[in-house]
C-alpha cells in the first residue's frame, strides 16, 4: 500500500487543477492521479523502466526508504497483492482528462474495476 501511495504522488501531474483521489471502500482502495503514463504500460507492469513525473519528489521518497527509483513499484505493488492471496490490481488509464487510476480489490471476489473514473478513450490493464 506504501509503494501504491508513493507512486501516485510521485507520478501525478500537478500542473492542472485537478487532484489525487484515494478511495477506500470496504471491497477495494482506489488510488487514482492526474496526468497519463509516461512508460508504455507493459514496460511499467513488467517493471525495470523508471520515468517518475516529479523527479524531487522520488529522490526525496528514496531518501527515506520508500520506493527504490528502479522501475520496480508496479511489479512490487502486484506481487504483494498476490502474496496477501488477494484478487489482481486493476491499472486504467483515461484521457480527457488525462487520469490513471490503480485499483486494489481486497475481497477474494471479482471486482469492477474504477466504476466512475470519467474521461474518454479510455484503456485498463490487470496488472499481470
Amino acid at each position: 500500500m506504501r509503494e501504491a501511495l508513493a507512486n501516485c504522488l510521485v507520478n501525478a501531474d500537478y500542473c492542472g487543477r485537478r487532484g489525487l483521489v484515494v478511495l477506500k471502500t470496504p471491497e477495494r482502495i482506489e488510488l487514482a492521479n492526474p496526468g497519463g503514463f509516461r512508460v508504455d504500460m507493459d514496460k511499467a507492469l513488467a517493471g525495470g523502466v523508471s520515468d517518475p513525473r516529479n523527479a524531487t519528489m522520488a529522490k526525496m521518497f528514496s531518501l527515506v526508504e520508500i520506493g527504490e527509483r528502479a522501475g520496480s513499484g508496479l511489479p512490487k505493488i502486484v506481487d504483494g497483492w498476490r502474496a496477501c492471496g488477494l484478487p489482481q490490481p486493476v491499472i486504467a488509464e483515461s484521457f480527457d482528462p488525462d487520469r490513471t487510476v490503480l485499483v486494489l480489490p481486497l475481497e477474494n471476489r471479482r471486482q469492477k474495476p474504477a466504476a466512475k473514473t470519467g474521461g474518454k478513450n479510455r484503456r485498463q490493464k490487470p496488472a499481470e
